[in-house]
């Protein structure tokens, strides 16, 4: 292709003559150069090809070393100050320029990679990194605020993590620039605000980029201001393989912004598993407590029950009835086994011939004064059970109050009250009567002696 094509309207040059014949000037007015500079964006592909950027503080150039016997163990990584020889050419299909390194020296290391290793153990000093120091995510999160580029692929991320895991969380997004001259200040001012806006969580985070692209994220005062927040703070800066000082610094870090917001968000339905379990929990641990205390009032009533003195009473009685039983079954066998004697000297008498008729009427009469007689002990005894069960009645504390008594105790005590001096004004006391209980408060008492205001 003529070198003076492209000049005019009629040989306008297509894009793929363009690159075609720059890559044909480049490779063959400049050829293969020696260029010094720090590495950064190091990859490498599955074949091993290495890609990366070599820059000073003012521009950047790619590289390309491809995989051959001459450099099977080379490595290279950010940070590094290399020197590289190699082709300059021209890659045609996109139109971007680079050099195919051929050789590879190291020239110690850069720039970037020293200032940062330097900030880090000043940072490490001062405790910034100390695990002691960092707080701790809440186990349930309602809000979370985002510092972020309002517009970015990390934020789109975020939210679209968010959305399917927990639809119902509260989240606010603090506008800052993640890159260029004013990125530091108006990261600080996002982190500020964002820490009094009464959130479970803070998330810092931008996408992927190079490492000039990240550099923001390692700045001492964006570092200072993520120490002193309030608020426990998530960082994710890049991808997997880039650490920032902002990482280091947070109180967690992840690899991605989409790790981060599956960090923050707990899945909704594992969310009410977990709220299900707790609550069958509660319910079984409260009827356990409501069965042992039904038990338990079960066994004071009965207690109650046969502490009370009409029972006792009841109880007295009935043993009293079975000893009367008792007693009258006694004499009605002896009443029995003696007619059976006197039947039996009868039979006799009759069989020996004896004067049947005077010795009749004798045993008649005999028979007749021993009934009257068992009949006098066994009323006797009828009377004096009567009479002990009258008595015992009598001496109930419940019989008492049925003729108008009361029995007055110190309210929530078992202390019977018997004289003025058991109380003082304003005491409440309860008065047990035939048919419940009367509470009342002190106003005054009186000595019987003298009826004078105690």
């Amino acid at each position: 292709m003529p070198i003076n094509s492209g000049k005019t309207p009629e040989n306008a040059f297509t894009p793929a003559g363009l690159n075609h014949i720059s890559k044909q000037l480049l490779e063959n007015e400049l050829g293969s150069v020696w260029v010094r500079g720090e590495v950064s964006n190091a990859n490498s592909n599955q074949n091993l090809h290495i890609y990366f950027s070599l820059k000073d503080e003012n521009a950047s150039v790619s590289c390309a070393f491809f995989k051959n016997a001459n450099f099977a163990n080379q490595r290279v990584k950010n940070g590094d100050n290399l020197l590289v020889y190699g082709q300059v050419s021209l890659f045609e299909k996109t139109g971007n320029y680079q050099i195919i390194v051929k050789r590879i020296e190291s020239s110690g290391i850069g720039d970037m990679a020293k200032a940062f290793a330097e900030l880090k153990i000043k940072l490490e000093s001062m405790g910034y990194f100390d695990p002691s120091k960092k707080k701790k995510i809440p186990s349930v999160i309602n809000s979370i605020g985002i510092v972020a580029s309002q517009s970015s692929a990390a934020v789109r991320d975020v939210l679209n993590v968010i959305r399917r895991r927990n639809p119902l969380l509260n989240v606010k997004i603090y506008h800052a620039s993640v890159q260029g001259e004013n990125a530091v200040g108006e990261i600080i001012d996002a982190l500020l605000m964002a820490d009094i806006g009464s959130h479970d969580a803070i998330l810092l985070t931008r996408g992927g980029g190079s490492q000039e692209d990240l550099w923001t994220f390692n700045d001492v005062s964006i570092a200072q201001t993520l120490f002193n927040l309030s608020t426990p703070c998530v960082s994710a800066i890049g991808h997997e393989r880039d650490t920032s000082i902002s990482d280091l610094v947070a109180d967690v870090s992840a690899i991605t912004p989409s790790a981060a917001a599956e960090l923050l968000t707990p899945d909704m339905e594992n969310l009410i598993t977990r709220l299900e379990n707790n609550i069958k929990v509660l319910q079984r641990n409260m009827q356990i407590h409501l069965n042992n205390y039904s038990q338990q009032l079960d066994i004071n009533f009965h207690k109650l029950q046969k502490s009370h003195p009409k029972v006792r009473i009841l109880t007295e009685k009935k043993e009293l009835q079975n000893r009367f039983d008792k007693l009258k079954s006694l004499f009605n066998n002896q009443n029995d086994e003696r007619g059976r004697k006197l039947n039996h000297v009868l039979l006799k008498l009759k069989k020996h011939d004896f004067a049947i008729g005077e010795n009749k009427i004798s045993m008649h009469l005999a028979e007749k004064r021993l009934a009257i007689t068992m009949q006098q002990k066994l009323d006797n005894s009828h009377n004096k059970i009567a009479n002990l069960s009258h008595a015992l009645d009598n001496l109930s504390p419940l019989s008492t109050l049925s003729r108008g008594y009361s029995i007055t105790l110190k309210a929530g005590s078992k202390s019977i009250i018997k004289s003025t001096d058991d109380v003082n004004v304003g005491d409440v006391i309860e008065s047990i009567v035939d048919k419940g209980r009367i509470q009342s408060t002190v106003i005054t008492t009186y000595h019987s002696e003298s009826k004078e205001n105690h």
